[in-house]
């Protein structure tokens, strides 16, 4: 099995000089973090068997989203055409230049914040399960019924700017496939991050999420767990099953 991938620059840019700027961000951010408290499931499975597993992953300031491969379906299975072959693969969307530099600079931190900007989708294709991709990682698994993972995929392929035929546009990759960049739907604003794309696709699949205020991943994280804590009670047959492991 291959050696787990380790967090790339894209995920953990290195701004930290900027340290009043990111203290102003945080701050921000923390003041608008909203909740999902009048949220409710939704398109429950009806049955065990029904049920499809996603995953939420947070690597730093980014959280994405991570499907089996054999979920992609019709609607995203577009991607294998520039991705190795793998067992899981995680969907980001973020601002262009920031998302895709080797190295954040003032400038290119200092744009992403406050202008308006273009944005891409990311697609990494994991070799292994999250738990071993990114070992130590915050994520959590959830448990979407049928109908909803077909919603969950109907806005990630949406997220994507498609030609006239329905392919993608190809941008950066990795240098043996493990990821690609592609031109995707939408601006990026300080009021609408990666992470509010984010929950607002785990929104459009039936999970209960802020989608207005929601701009740091720990927003993301925080709500996904509370959601499964939701569900199981939802379940009391995998909240037994659970507490058997």
């Amino acid at each position: 099995m291959e050696k787990p991938r380790t967090i790339p620059s894209v995920f953990t840019p290195q701004w930290l000089p900027l340290g009043s700027l990111v203290l102003l961000l945080v701050t921000l951010a923390l003041a608008l973090t909203g909740c999902a408290a009048e949220k409710k499931w939704q398109y429950l499975p009806a049955t065990r068997g029904e049920e499809r597993s996603i995953y939420v992953i947070a690597h730093g300031w980014h959280a994405g989203i991570a499907l089996p491969a054999e979920e992609l379906g019709d609607e995203l299975g577009f991607v294998r055409e520039y991705l190795r072959p793998g067992r899981y693969y995680e969907f980001g969307w973020g601002e262009a230049e920031f998302y895709q530099a080797d190295k954040i600079t003032p400038a290119i931190f200092l744009k992403a914040v406050f202008w308006k900007n273009p944005s891409v989708m990311h697609v990494f294709s994991m070799p292994a399960e999250p738990a071993q991709q990114f070992p130590g990682a915050d994520m959590v698994e959830l448990k979407l019924s049928a109908t909803g993972v077909k919603h969950l995929k109907d806005s990630l392929r949406t997220s994507f700017k498609l030609d006239a035929a329905h392919r993608p546009h190809p941008l950066k990759g990795g240098a043996h496939g493990e990821y690609r960049f592609f031109t995707a739907q939408g601006y990026y604003l300080i009021t609408h991050t990666c992470n509010t794309w984010t929950a607002k696709v785990l929104a459009s699949g039936g999970v209960p999420m802020d989608t207005v205020f929601t701009l740091r991943s720990g927003g993301v994280m925080r709500q996904a767990k509370d959601a499964r804590k939701e569900y199981l009670k939802l379940r009391p047959d995998r909240a037994e099953q659970e507490g058997m492991q």
